[in-house]
């Protein structure tokens, strides 16, 4: 199924409907908990169509953004409806959390907005925990649109070798990424 998916977004991408199917597809990856990365859709995209490669990149980066901030307002709307639910000890625990978490909401939201750690679960925490909207929006189309730039700027100038660049260094800069991230909650909670 997913691989039928895939060939269906792909076939997508090179038509005349393909930037409202790769917008999509980054909204829904920001927006719900699915086993969806929008770089390949955007890289198929763009080699399709050389010529617009910016607007891509600016749609899928907006549709990640609006995807995100779904799930952001979801999740704020969730905890309080929650709250009435939970002992005062987990609220206090809870209220604890999103204070050192405010001081994060820039660097964790980014950190999830570049590396292949599900978007949409980053998007959640900073939602559930109250963080700083603004920083976490300027952090998303930061991460975001750095990310997407880059992978635009790869297909553009490199085509289908890009691809095979993009596998080859992920797995690395990855773990470079949340090695750097532990680091940085661990440091923030102890």
């Amino acid at each position: 199924m997913v691989e039928r998916f895939r060939l269906r977004a792909v076939k997508t991408a090179q038509s005349p409907y393909g930037l409202w199917g790769l917008s999509l597809i980054s909204f829904l990856e920001s927006a719900l908990v699915v086993p969806l990365i929008t770089d390949p859709f955007l890289a198929a995209y763009i080699l399709a169509h050389r010529g617009k490669t910016v607007r891509a990149v600016v749609a899928t980066t907006i549709s990640s953004l609006i995807g995100g901030v779904t799930a952001y307002i979801f999740a704020v709307g969730f905890f309080d409806m929650m709250k009435p639910f939970l002992s005062v000890s987990h609220v206090e625990q809870v209220y604890a959390f999103a204070e050192r978490f405010q001081e994060g909401t820039f660097i964790l939201t980014f950190l999830g907005a570049v590396t292949p750690v599900p978007y949409t679960l980053v998007a959640l925490a900073a939602g559930f925990v109250h963080g700083s909207f603004t920083l976490f929006v300027i952090a998303t189309l930061l991460g975001r649109g750095g990310r997407y730039a880059l992978v635009g700027y790869l297909t553009h100038h490199f085509g289908e070798r890009s691809m095979e660049l993009v596998r080859k260094n992920l797995l690395l800069t990855s773990i470079v990424l949340f090695v750097a991230v532990a680091i940085y909650i661990f440091i923030k909670i102890w």
